[in-house]
């Protein structure tokens, strides 16, 4: 099969799960005998344009014609069987998803997050879930300046939204949508989206091919040092009598990290770090930690921490509360609460309860995210996406 995986990359310096997915689902597919076409552009580009292209970008996001010629001249030459389209935003636009519908291709798209529904693009303010705009327009994303704080550079966000609700860009030129998790589903869905256009496919990781023995040792936040990642509350919930903290990852809140590190033996900061060797801290820790305190659509890290055996705590919310089973393959607590957190972490931090949730953990990983489970669930839907254009539906 020849497939035309399009995306829009973000920075190199923002850690992304979105380019992180592409590259893995790319993978997976050239290893297995698909040829592969990869379409990017790359948000680096952006500080290079001259001054009048970067004013035009905002318009530029909801419809770009540029993106749209561009994309029909490329599939023209290579005749993919399938699109399958992941981040649109901001260089290429949706205008691509009608470029590939009027060259008779069945299109696919992946939901990363709640851009189609939301100006920040995880239904979030000021540190905490919000649904104001889930099957609305979502003019409030305007007056709240949810888009890196600032009504002005909402307003594009908010207009590309409420067109693409009206002319029901999504449900015409794409056969099916992708959702990570059940909990992404039923947000699509809030927001108005038919049910039977979306499936449910959980991302995979690639295992590096060591399970932990033992208990392992520190406990091990991976992610970026923000309030609605919840590393505020793990600061807080943190105490000595848990073992050792180690923090890998950047962000806002590292001075806090550091200061906690200098003043508290059992904190342990190193920044952000290569996947290679963050896979192997993983590999040898007692228990991940996920407090997120906004929506979480999937959780790689999560699936990573299964891979290697490791148990996981994580907050009571999003897709975190579908991928951790509480008290099997982990721990839940309730977002924002340090306290409970603090429980959470004492149950599983238990040697024995370590070794039983990591040994279920493992087993949920080669059950349901496995490379290989990943692989035959996407060919079955490009399958069904082919033969459900062809029919008309």
């Amino acid at each position: 099969m020849r497939v035309a995986m399009l995306h829009n990359r973000y920075r190199s310096g923002q850690p992304s799960g979105e380019n992180t997915v592409v590259d893995q689902t790319t993978d997976f597919l050239r290893r297995s005998g698909h040829d592969v076409d990869v379409y990017a552009q790359h948000s680096d580009t952006i500080a290079q344009m001259p001054g009048k292209d970067r004013a035009l970008l905002p318009l530029r996001s909801v419809w770009s014609f540029s993106s749209a010629r561009d994309l029909t001249f490329r599939l023209r030459e290579s005749r993919p069987d399938i699109v399958h389209v992941h981040n649109t935003f901001p260089l290429w636009s949706p205008s691509v998803l009608r470029a590939a519908h009027q060259l008779g291709l069945p299109v696919v798209a992946t939901l990363h997050n709640f851009r189609l529904m939301c100006a920040n693009g995880v239904l979030q303010r000021d540190g905490r879930p919000c649904e104001s705009c889930v099957g609305k327009i979502p003019w409030r994303g305007a007056v709240h300046g949810c888009y890196r704080e600032s009504t002005v550079q909402s307003l594009p966000l908010v207009a590309g939204i409420t067109v693409h609700q009206k002319l029901h860009t999504w449900q015409k030129y794409v056969t099916t949508l992708i959702a990570p998790s059940e909990f992404l589903k039923t947000r699509y869905v809030a927001a108005g989206f038919a049910a039977e256009q979306i499936v449910v496919k959980p991302h995979a990781v690639p295992f590096s091919g060591q399970v932990r023995e033992g208990a392992g040792e520190a406990v091990v936040f991976l992610g970026r040092l923000t309030e609605e990642k919840g590393f505020a509350d793990l600061l807080e919930a943190w105490d000595a009598s848990l073992g050792q903290l180690v923090v890998v990852g950047d962000g806002p809140l590292r001075a806090a990290a550091e200061a906690r590190a200098a003043a508290d033996p059992s904190v342990r900061v190193l920044g952000e770090l290569p996947w290679a060797e963050s896979m192997e801290i993983v590999r040898t820790a007692r228990a991940v930690v996920v407090p997120a305190r906004s929506y979480e659509t999937f959780g790689l890290v999560v699936v990573e921490a299964f891979a290697h055996g490791v148990p996981v705590v994580a907050s009571r919310s999003g897709a975190l509360a579908e991928l951790v089973e509480d008290g099997e393959t982990g721990a839940l607590a309730d977002p924002g609460s340090p306290d409970a957190l603090r429980k959470a972490l004492r149950l599983v931090t238990d040697p024995h309860t370590s070794i039983t949730c990591g040994e279920r953990a493992r087993r949920v990983y080669v059950e349901r995210f496995s490379p290989e489970r990943d692989l035959a669930a996407t060919e079955r839907i490009y399958a069904d996406a082919i033969a459900r254009h062809a029919a008309g539906r």
